[in-house]
């Protein structure tokens, strides 16, 4: 493959990446994993720390943080407007969509996760490197595009059926239903359910089953217009629905948004939630 062939999707595999190693407008990322970084990591690899690109606001945790600090943090990458990124990490791509979604929160859209990320990378034997890159910094010129960005107020007027958008919650069962033993219990009333790690192949392979399997599962949700679906999705902190915000973008929808304080910030509110199985 060429490498300017750019995957269409959001999800890259191992055997693509292995091929553009040495793609000099490519920028790979490693999200956590600060404590082997040092000893093993893709090669070529920066390491960036979740902390780095989230923050707190008004006291909920794993926020967009200020427009500022990401264009430093960015700039730090090597990252520019002619940079192709590919972030990658241990849990199953959330980490790593997180990182992908802040870069086209600000502006740059030309990002992708590494489908399963080390595990599926390492347990191939691929190669691998210790030694930590020399990147020279770039301006990161990037700024909010909040297309990709739901707040409280947008997803209240989902909820109450005063706009278009469909509400998908990528928690577990427990957390849809209301079964936990700590608040907040339940879901935005509207929300559809489908727990994030679904879309996985199975728990010990984390990348994505196939395409055709995943649109199955989004239409039975009533998410099935990728060109006229708006779609706002949401977790506990934004961090498991940034993983399913990713595959959205993958899959070719064109609306979709994540909920930046998700069920944290929706519960510090003391906004109204549904217990049960039924999205109203």
């Amino acid at each position: 493959m060429s490498s300017t062939e750019w995957p269409t999707g959001l999800f890259v595999s191992a055997d693509w990446l292995e091929k553009e190693l040495a793609n000099p407008n490519l920028r790979i990322i490693q999200v956590g994993g600060e404590n082997y970084y040092h000893k093993l990591h893709l090669p070529g690899a920066a390491l960036v720390g979740y902390a780095d690109f989230t923050g707190y606001r008004d006291g909920v945790p794993g926020c967009l943080p200020e427009e500022k600090l990401l264009q430093y943090l960015f700039s730090k990458l090597g990252i520019d407007e002619s940079t192709h990124v590919v972030a990658y990490d241990a849990t199953g791509g959330q980490d790593a969509s997180r990182f992908i979604w802040s870069l086209a929160s600000m502006g740059h859209t030309q990002g992708y996760v590494l489908d399963g990320g080390m595990g599926v990378w390492y347990s191939s034997q691929r190669v691998s490197d210790h030694k930590v890159p020399e990147i020279t910094p770039t301006k990161f010129k990037g700024q909010y595009d909040l297309q990709w960005y739901a707040d409280t107020d947008f997803v209240k007027l989902a909820s109450e059926g005063a706009n278009d958008a469909k509400l998908l919650d990528v928690r577990s069962e427990g957390e849809y239903v209301g079964q936990v033993i700590r608040g907040p219990k339940g879901h935005i009333a509207g929300a559809q359910h489908m727990d994030w790690v679904a879309a996985l192949t199975n728990p010990q392979d984390p990348r994505l089953q196939d395409d055709g399997a995943l649109r199955d599962m989004l239409a039975q949700r009533g998410i099935d217009h990728p060109d006229g679906d708006e779609v706002v999705i949401y977790c506990q902190t934004a961090h498991r629905a940034a993983h399913t915000w990713a595959l959205l973008r993958h899959l070719g929808y064109a609306k979709v948004k994540l909920y930046d304080g998700s069920i944290s910030e929706w519960g510090m509110q003391n906004l109204p939630l549904i217990p049960g199985n039924s999205p109203h």
